[in-house]
């Protein structure tokens, strides 16, 4: 049977060229389309799990109704309102600093932690103002917890503790302002108080906005500033297992006027964004896959017609209808498979080349290319399943022709 089946194949060779093509192109595309889209979700995914670590823990605003001032002014309980309260509380530190420190210190799941401070101010430099925000922090444990080293373009973060004037500035707010390493800058808090600082370095994060808007100081630098000695704003935390982050922030949230949130909580948003964007690429690929096997049902439906009369000297020889089912679907699953394991290879070869292209996105670089070993196994099977079960249809169809009848059509 094989040895048929395969004569049969390279007897018409344009038509099992074109199914062949067919299935190599649908394979490659499928390889080439799910690696770019996976390899910029998991990039993503990296940059909002690396810069503000695993769990975040920051002061919880409070929403003013009428229950919040429920038995302050008025002990009654029978209350009208004419006008019911509204508004928010904000809240500029955390209420329990101290205890949030210790745990992250004590916990065995914690790898690293992070204290930081955060404020509005003005910066000023020959004429030039600009209003920011500058946030402290502990250059040691900043780098031990987020992935801020690889947002620094010049000067060393950990410069930042050896005095109390060091400030780094976003690249494109040191071009705003018309300022170079070493020069000195004045800083303007809502206080009304006026400090200098000097540029010791500076860091591009591929956020255009936040570079324009965002600058660093020692986390002792801004408390002082502020006039806040101690007052913390924000903690953020590495685990050393990233799975237990949404179950610990709701364990750690439980009793605490502070919000605890984890890396997905806090980005919920985004990730249901990149889960439409996955179930578009779905739909494309299935979508792919169904045209592909349209195509190869066609080609060898047409192979069965143009075959009646080998098929009806097979049958007149001793094949039954399961044998010559057999036989032409064996030769939809041999291009099948030929044609998944080529398309594997061009897709792979294609990828290789859309890594190195250059795209002009923040500090990406480069187009990112996901090399999970799962997607290749998906293309093979999808494209490899949907070309068997085209081929079933007009195997079947070639099964169930009788000799008598391919003669009498043929008269």
């Amino acid at each position: 049977m094989w040895f048929v089946a395969l004569k049969h194949i390279f007897a018409r060779k344009s038509q099992t060229l074109l199914t062949f093509l067919a299935i190599m192109i649908g394979a490659a595309s499928y390889i080439v389309f799910s690696s770019i889209q996976l390899g910029f979700e998991k990039f993503m995914i990296e940059e909002l799990i690396n810069r503000d670590g695993h769990i975040r823990i920051t002061p919880r605003d409070e929403f003013i109704t009428a229950d919040t001032v429920k038995g302050i002014f008025f002990q009654s309980e029978e209350l009208v309102w004419k006008n019911k309260p509204y508004g928010r509380k904000t809240y500029t530190k955390l209420v329990s600093a101290a205890a949030w420190l210790r745990m992250a210190k004590e916990d065995p799941d914690v790898l690293s932690y992070a204290p930081m401070i955060s404020a509005s101010i003005i910066i000023s430099n020959s004429g030039y103002d600009q209003t920011i925000t500058l946030i402290g922090i502990d250059p040691v444990k900043q780098m031990e917890t987020t992935s801020i080293r690889q947002d620094i373009t010049s000067g060393n973060l950990e410069n930042l503790n050896s005095g109390l004037s060091g400030i780094f500035l976003g690249d494109r707010l040191m071009k705003f302002l018309g300022v170079r390493l070493n020069d000195t800058i004045q800083v303007s808090t809502a206080g009304g108080s006026i400090v200098p600082m000097k540029v010791i370095g500076s860091f591009d994060t591929g956020d255009r906005r936040f570079g324009e808007r965002t600058a660093y100081a020692s986390l002792v630098s801004v408390q002082n500033i502020l006039n806040t000695p101690g007052q913390i704003s924000r903690i953020v935390i590495k685990l050393a297992d990233i799975d237990k982050a949404a179950s610990k922030a709701i364990e750690w949230q439980k009793g605490s006027r502070d919000l605890v949130e984890s890396w997905d909580q806090a980005n919920a948003d985004r990730l249901k964004m990149m889960s439409t964007q996955s179930l578009v690429r779905n739909i494309t690929t299935i979508t792919l896959i169904i045209v592909i096997a349209f195509g190869i049902y066609n080609i060898l439906n047409m192979v069965v017609n143009q075959k009646k009369r080998e098929i009806a000297i097979l049958r007149s020889m001793g094949y039954n209808q399961f044998d010559t089912t057999m036989l032409f679907l064996t030769q939809g699953v041999v291009i099948g498979i030929t044609g998944a394991f080529s398309g594997l290879i061009l897709g792979a070869a294609i990828a290789l080349y859309v890594e190195t292209i250059k795209i002009p996105v923040g500090r990406i670089g480069f187009m990112r290319i996901d090399w999970s070993l799962l997607t290749y196994i998906k293309a093979f099977f999808l494209i490899f399943l949907s070309s068997a079960i085209a081929s079933y249809f007009p195997a079947r169809l070639a099964g169930r022709m009788a000799p008598i009848d391919i003669i009498r059509d043929t008269i």
